[in-house]
């Protein structure tokens, strides 16, 4: 037995009983998260959310905060098409408790494609907020889409604005979330604690407790709980929900040897309250894909807990081009390609890491990032021929991680110049407050570390270090237009918004269109 599995056997035998002590002491909510609670909306501090829509189904999501003493709780639920949730056509109730942080997820199923829908729980004699959410569009349906994709969502750096903005868009099907929806460090370990928005636990996250209290701290927040309350989120995680430049069997940012503990159990604790506190299906991966109609596929990928081996720091490296190094694992790899083969108008890709070649060593123009798909070159490649040989085509990368603007047209050859063989576009989003360049230089020097971008990288299109927000992607049969939306301020609660960017992909064409 691999060290691996005997901490997954350990950690079950612990867990199971600190779960049973736990039933019988259930422990008060900290100070710290309790003052940020809303109490009109007792015991539903953290308001609602939906998730994962398919054709035929969604997921509900809510937490009931029990006072001391209370072990079991029992919650109704239902869902009608009437916004004064009126004549529900759909109900049941549920228990939870203390092994599940007294979170709440129904898969409800049996629904309408295409369809807006209301839902509510009760518990301890209180009703929640009412939630929207929507399913997909039927197979048979061609219908135009419109989602917002957002990543890096940093507490400490500021507000979140860009979810307010999103909350207020009715045109969209869903919120797709690429990952750092949370960050695990500790008070100002990354971030800007002067506007008093500080995160707890007041360490680094690395135990159950931890990550349950940072998910709670997060989830009080009005805006985002505001965006969970008018759109489905479809979700992914990427490094931070666990710890920086995390991989299998390890991360940058911990360190047993530091008292940070057993990493197997770090990252089944981080993947656990993942699924308690997220509308997300529960499965054994993560990564899955979604039909909206006959319009789009969503693939949203797993580069970082199901195939990733351990990052390399250069090019350099000795086995940079070993194959046996993978960002996605081989079932990943397949599921992929069978995936990008369906018949959908357009393929979106979710996908946490950049993926085309990036050259970001403004100073040597030669650099690459290490944990992206330029850090495992030989996977990406194969992707890239597995692509070209089936043909796919209207392939858009909607990419996170980056805290930055870009957009790519390339056949994504890191050897190759531009040319007709273009495989598709890539479009990384903005964070939503996590910090850019401008954050550490001044706009000067952020506009020329802007041009050497472009210098170095002929199939970039646009870049933007300073901004923070979302990209808008909205889709038809003739083209898909991608709005880079920007805050304008992440220092205050505003919904204001600062500035647009719109880009244009004729169908069939790999081409990005800049549009004043």
């Amino acid at each position: 037995m691999n060290n691996y599995f005997f901490a997954l056997l350990v950690l079950s035998v612990l867990g199971s009983c600190s779960i049973q002590k736990e039933l019988v002491e259930v422990k008060k909510t900290p100070k710290e998260i309790s003052v940020l609670f809303n109490k009109n909306l007792k015991p539903f501090y953290h308001g609602v959310a939906s998730g994962d829509p398919l054709q035929d189904a969604v997921i509900i999501w809510t937490r009931v905060t029990p006072e001391v003493g209370v072990n079991f709780l029992e919650v109704t639920w239902s869902m009608s098409l009437n916004e004064d949730m009126s004549n529900p056509i759909k109900s049941g109730s549920t228990k939870t408790n203390a092994e599940k942080d007294y979170t709440v997820k129904i898969d409800v199923k049996g629904l309408e494609a295409g369809t807006t829908y209301y839902y509510q729980f009760e518990a301890l004699g209180a009703k929640s907020i009412i939630g929207r959410t929507k399913t997909a569009p039927s197979k048979d349906q061609s219908q135009d889409l419109a989602f917002a994709f957002a990543s890096c969502s940093n507490y400490e750096w500021g507000y979140f604005n860009g979810y307010a903005q999103m909350a207020e868009d009715d045109e969209l099907n869903a919120i797709i979330h690429l990952g750092d929806y949370i960050y695990e460090y500790a008070p100002g370990g990354y971030g800007d604690t002067t506007i008093g928005r500080i995160v707890y636990p007041q360490k680094e996250i690395t135990t159950l407790e931890d990550y349950r209290h940072r998910y709670s701290q997060y989830r009080t927040d009005e805006d985002l709980m505001r965006a969970h309350q008018m759109h489905p989120f479809i979700t992914i995680w990427d490094d931070h929900e666990l710890a920086n430049n995390a991989w299998l069997d390890g991360a940058q940012n911990h360190n047993e040897d530091e008292g940070e503990g057993n990493w197997g159990f770090r990252k089944n604790w981080a993947r656990q309250v993942y699924y308690e506190w997220m509308p997300v299906r529960d499965a054994n991966e993560l990564y899955r894909s979604f039909q909206f109609g006959n319009m789009a596929n969503l693939i949203m990928l797993d580069t970082r807990l199901t195939g990733r081996t351990e990052q390399v720091d250069s090019m350099q490296a000795v086995n940079y081009a070993d194959p046996e190094r993978t960002i996605i694992g081989k079932k990943q790899f397949s599921w992929l390609v069978k995936e990008l083969q369906t018949s959908a108008t357009w393929k979106i890709i979710g996908n946490q890491v950049p993926f085309g070649p990036m050259i970001n060593d403004y100073k040597e123009g030669k650099g690459r990032y290490m944990d992206g798909w330029d850090g495992y070159p030989v996977e990406r490649e194969r992707l890239i021929n597995e692509i070209t040989e089936h043909n796919i085509a209207d392939l858009i990368w909607m990419t996170g991680d980056y805290h930055s603007s870009f957009a790519f047209e390339t056949d994504l050859n890191a050897s190759k110049q531009i040319d007709e063989s273009n495989i598709g576009v890539e479009f990384v989003v903005p964070s939503i407050n996590s910090a850019n360049t401008n954050e550490y230089v001044d706009d000067e020097r952020t506009s020329e570390i802007e041009a050497k971008y472009l210098e170095y990288n002929p199939h970039l299109r646009y870049v933007n270090l300073r901004d923070h927000g979302y990209v808008k992607l909205k889709l038809t049969n003739q083209a898909a237009e991608a709005t880079f939306i920007y805050s304008k301020t992440t220092r205050e609660r505003n919904k204001a918004v600062k500035a647009q960017e719109k880009m244009r992909v004729e169908k069939s064409s790999k081409k990005i269109e800049r549009i004043d």
